[in-house]
C-alpha cells in the first residue's frame, strides 16, 4: 500500500481560525510505503499483525498491526528514504473500514533531522483524511499541524524483489524534571514482580518471550513505578507531584544514548503541557529489567 501525505505545520501560538484559513509555515509532500508481513515475504515486509481480526462484522474488525515504513519523496519504493513511518493502526469499526493511527515519522537525512507524531483516525473510504501532528523534535520542535493523507496504489498481492549538539539550546523550559523509569518484564514466573507483560506477537512467537532479533511486532503493556532516584523501592506518590498525568508518545531507538519524545498533554497541576522529553537507558539486565532515566522539558506551561 503507499500513501500520499501532505504534511502542513501551524505555529504552536493557538488561533480561532479553522487551519484552511491560516498559510502553514512549513509544508512538505513525502509517500509512504507499507508492506504487510503475508507468512512468507520477510525479506520484504515491513509491517506485521500482531492481533488478529475478530469475526465482528467483515471490515478486519480488531486486527492489530505494527509497522516500520519507509518514506520517500516520490512514488517510486525504491527511491532512497528520507524518514522511516514507526508505529501501529488497528481497525474499530464493524460497518466500513477504518483505522486508528498512532506513529512517528523519524527524519535523518542530510535535510531534516528530527520527528514528527502524528495520530487520528483514518477514514480510509474518504478520498482525502486528515491527522493530527501532535508533536515534533529536532528540526520539527513542538511542531503542530494536519497530515492529509490520500491512497495512491493499493495491491492485494504483496511485493516482490523488492550528534551530540541539543538541538533545543537556544530554548528555555518552563519546568523541569528528571525521574527514573523502571520496567520488570513478565517471563512465565515472576507475577508477582512484573509491571509489564507483552500481550501481542508475531504469528507463532511466544507472549511470554520477546520474538527474536529486533522484537519487530511485540505489543507490550505497561503500569511501571517511577522514582525520584535510581532506587527501585523508593516510589513517587501523589504527595510529591499532586495529582496530575503528563502525556507523551514518540519513537524510542533504543541503541541511541539519548532519545527525544514529544510531550503531547497535561492535567492538572502540568495542565495543557507540552516539551521534550529526553530519555537515556540507565540501566539494563537482560530481557527482564530495565531503568530508564527520563529528563522532562516543558517549554509550555499554564
Amino acid at each position: 500500500m503507499f500513501l500520499l501525505i501532505v504534511i502542513t505545520s501551524q505555529s504552536a501560538l493557538v488561533s480561532k481560525k479553522l487551519f484552511q484559513e491560516q498559510s502553514p509555515c512549513r509544508r512538505f509532500v513525502l509517500y509512504y510505503h507499507d508492506i504487510l508481513f503475508n507468512g512468507t515475504d520477510a525479506a520484504n515486509a515491513t509491517s506485521a499483525t500482531v492481533a488478529n481480526k475478530t469475526r465482528l462484522g467483515n471490515f478486519n474488525f480488531g486486527m492489530f498491526v505494527v509497522f516500520d515504513d519507509p518514506m520517500t519523496i516520490d512514488d517510486q519504493l525504491l527511491s532512497p528514504p528520507v524518514a522511516r513511518a514507526q508505529g501501529f493502526y488497528f481497525y474499530d469499526k464493524k460497518n466500513e473500514y477504518n483505522a486508528w493511527f498512532a506513529y512517528t515519522l523519524v527524519f535523518n537525512s542530510s535535510e531534516y533531522k528530527g520527528t514528527l507524531n502524528i495520530m487520528e483516525a483514518d477514514l480510509m473510504p474518504e478520498k482525502t483524511r486528515d491527522l493530527s501532528v501532535v508533536g515534533g523534535t529536532g528540526d520539527f520542535f513542538m511542531a503542530r499541524g494536519i497530515a492529509t493523507l490520500q491512497t495512491d496504489n493499493l495491491q492485494a498481492k504483496p511485493l516482490k524483489n523488492i550528534g551530540n549538539k541539543n538541538p533545543y539550546n537556544k530554548y528555555k523550559p518552563c519546568k523541569n524534571l528528571v525521574l527514573y523509569f523502571h520496567n520488570i518484564i513478565y517471563n512465565g514466573k515472576n507475577a508477582a514482580n512484573a509491571t509489564s507483560t507483552i500481550v501481542a506477537a508475531p504469528q507463532g512467537a511466544n507472549v511470554t518471550i520477546l520474538a527474536s532479533q529486533f522484537h519487530f511486532g511485540n505489543v507490550a503493556v505497561f503500569d511501571d513505578p517511577i522514582t525520584l532516584d535510581n532506587n527501585l523501592c523508593l516510589v513517587l506518590n501523589s504527595t510529591v507531584s499532586g495529582r496530575a498525568t503528563i502525556s507523551f508518545n514518540g519513537a524510542d531507538p533504543i541503541m541511541v544514548k539519548t532519545r527525544d519524545i514529544s510531550v503531547v498533554n497535561g492535567i492538572e497541576d502540568f495542565f495543557m503541557h507540552r516539551g521534550i522529553v529526553t530519555i537515556m537507558t540507565d540501566a539494563f539486565e537482560g530481557e527482564v529489567y530495565f531503568r530508564l532515566l527520563v529528563d522532562i522539558k516543558f517549554y509550555e506551561c499554564w
